[in-house]
């Protein structure tokens, strides 16, 4: 879990570097919260797998008998 700060600021990424490296810990707030991100996260690559598939078949000349 990433602790939420205002601004980016040099303590806030050495903050982050810490989690990182393991030298802080944060306890799940709710777990429902990671079940969602995932989901959505799901989500946002299928449809941008289904877009670019999309734009490939729109790409692709089609191919003649002749």
């Amino acid at each position: 879990m990433i602790i939420r700060l205002g601004r980016l600021t040099p303590g806030y990424f050495r903050l982050l570097q810490r989690q990182v490296s393991g030298e802080v810990q944060m306890k799940p707030q709710n777990g429902l919260i990671n079940q969602i991100s995932m989901m959505m996260a799901t989500v946002g690559i299928s449809v941008s797998f289904y877009s670019a598939r999309q734009m490939a078949e729109r790409v692709l000349p089609e191919q003649s008998d002749t």
